[in-house]
């Protein structure tokens, strides 16, 4: 009896054992292997925020950048240049990289422009066009750390506005406003210039002729003598003629394009001063409506496209340079 009565005692022992020694240890590793996973996704890195679409709204441009005219945008070599026509009429840039905005700087050469200036990547080049002081057309080229200094664009052309330039088809096209307010062209392959000829469809200008490539072809964009704003498309072959873009707009300006995201965008100072879009897209324009965040401008805009985003340039009120970037 007294060996048999034993063996309950100890199996009574061996769960007091279990419950006071082994149950809290297994407890205790538990709570330990929770702590663990709870730091270890505590300090698992959190995903990338995504890419904000709009409007970053209007800031000027560090170290006091002003200008007295149209600021004109193009991206060389990763970097943003933004050129300039300062109040002493000599031609100025500023550019952006790696983050940081550089100080100003006058173009080398010693040139002078009493027009917005223009600029344009073309063959491995940098090609800054403007406008002399005697209405005859002058460019300078940067490569590789040095400028060419300011030489005259063959064909004996004058204009009374600011040139536009773009390439197309391997060649830079340039264009101006004629003596007469015709519109002109004149192409260089890099050898030689074409000489100058005036756009079919007889349009005429107010202001500074804008080109940009959209859909396989090259638009000229113009305020017209009535202060609308019209196009002309040229396909490497011929040109569309001269007709109003929708929307009923109105400028004192010269527009700005450029193509982002398979849509051509225009820009335009309103007769109100405050900056206006007008975007094609799919054979459609989407009307013209105001850029956000209430900026104004008493000459025409400028635009590039950098890091993504269409980069929107204009002149203050105050003479100094704004950015406002888009990203749909």
């Amino acid at each position: 009896m007294h060996l048999s009565s034993s063996k309950p005692a100890a199996r009574t022992g061996t769960r007091r054992f279990l419950a006071a020694v082994i149950l809290p240890l297994v407890a205790l590793l538990a709570a330990s292997l929770g702590a663990t996973a709870a730091a270890n996704a505590t300090a698992a890195p959190a995903p990338a925020a995504p890419r904000q679409a709009g409007w970053t709204g209007w800031s000027a441009l560090p170290n006091g950048s002003k200008t007295v005219d149209a600021p004109r945008a193009v991206t060389y070599n990763h970097a943003q240049y933004v050129f300039f026509r300062g109040s002493d009429n000599g031609i100025y840039f500023k550019r952006f990289k790696n983050g940081a905005w550089s100080g100003v700087k006058q173009v080398p050469g010693g040139g002078a422009t009493p027009s917005a200036p223009t600029a344009v990547r073309y063959s491995g080049s940098l090609y800054v066009i403007v406008r002399g002081t005697n209405d005859h057309i002058y460019s300078n080229r940067f490569n590789s750390g040095t400028w060419s200094g300011w030489s005259e664009v063959s064909g004996g052309g004058q204009t009374i506005a600011g040139p536009g330039a773009a390439v197309y088809s391997g060649k830079l096209a340039l264009y101006v406003r004629g003596t007469d307010s015709g519109i002109y062209v004149n192409r260089y392959d890099g050898t030689s210039w074409t000489g100058w000829s005036q756009l079919p469809g007889n349009g005429k200008t107010s202001g500074d002729p804008f080109a940009v490539n959209f859909g396989g072809s090259q638009y000229v964009a113009v305020q017209g003598t009535d202060n609308k704003i019209y196009l002309n498309r040229y396909d490497g072959t011929s040109w569309s003629g001269w007709s109003e873009v929708p929307g009923s707009g109105l400028t004192p300006s010269g527009p700005a394009g450029i193509n982002y995201n398979h849509s051509l965008y225009l820009f335009v100072r309103g007769t109100n001063d405050h900056i206006f879009v007008n975007h094609l897209n799919s054979g459609s324009w989407s009307g013209w409506s105001e850029v956000p965040g209430g900026g104004a401008t008493p000459s025409g805009p400028g635009v590039g496209k950098f890091g993504g985003h269409v980069t929107l340039y204009v002149r203050g009120t105050d003479d100094q340079i704004y950015l406002n970037k888009f990203t749909s």
